[in-house]
């Protein structure tokens, strides 16, 4: 049964309701985990009857810890968007060149999509879903980890003294670019990953370096970058 949600007399939750709090989180999360395994098994398109059966819960009873199925949605959405972050960072952890830097991460990311083609796929139809944060403002899960990337390339750049100003700019061509060849490889997997990866290196690199001409830097890119 779902777990009781008094309130007091002002509308200050009591004891009574926050003893339940670790149950519903539980909960939430385990109809999250069942979410992304039905994903996996079913494709985007998952009925929330396959998400249910796997969370071993009613049907009725998933949306009692979403808000909606647009909720249950960006919450996914979101988990994916972490989820390769996390694996990009991974392949940008053993520093080096700016290459190398490249390299490993567009590594890293296509090998999470070829591990996981429906859950790409599912976040490639659900781009635009919105979030609101604690300031009100709303931002796609794409959006929020491009800011991460932002974050790390203005250090760059501070280190190799341009101006950091353009950097969300030019991440957010680099996210696009990088999204949609990895969504267009999911259709066409005949082409071998290495080739992939191989042409995208080779063409973010190009838009970073037109960036830094831009800008007045020419810089090596298989020479260590600075220690940030």
């Amino acid at each position: 049964a779902q777990p009781p949600t008094p309130e007091t007399s002002d509308g200050a939750r009591d004891g009574r309701s926050t003893r339940w709090d670790p149950h519903r989180r539980a909960r939430r999360l385990a109809i999250l985990d069942a979410a992304v395994a039905a994903i996996e098994q079913h494709g985007p398109d998952v009925l929330t009857a396959q998400i249910a059966e796997l969370a071993k819960v009613p049907r009725t009873h998933v949306y009692r810890h979403f808000d909606g199925k647009p909720a249950l949605e960006l919450a996914v959405s979101t988990h994916v968007a972490n989820e390769i972050g996390r694996r990009i960072r991974v392949g940008m952890s053993g520093g080096g060149s700016a290459l190398n830097l490249i390299a490993g991460a567009i590594d890293q990311h296509l090998a999470w999509v070829d591990e996981h083609p429906n859950l790409y796929r599912f976040l490639a139809q659900h781009a635009y879903a919105m979030r609101a944060d604690r300031s009100g403002a709303a931002r796609d899960a794409k959006a929020v980890f491009a800011e991460i990337l932002t974050a790390l390339v203005r250090r760059y750049m501070s280190a190799l003294g341009l101006d950091p100003e353009p950097a969300e700019r030019l991440i957010i061509g680099v996210v696009g670019l990088v999204d949609a060849t990895a969504a267009w490889w999911l259709e066409h997997p005949a082409l071998p990953r290495a080739t992939v990866a191989a042409d995208l290196t080779d063409q973010v690199w190009l838009l970073i370096d037109r960036s830094n001409r831009q800008l007045g830097l020419v810089l090596d890119p298989n020479a260590p970058l600075p220690q940030i």
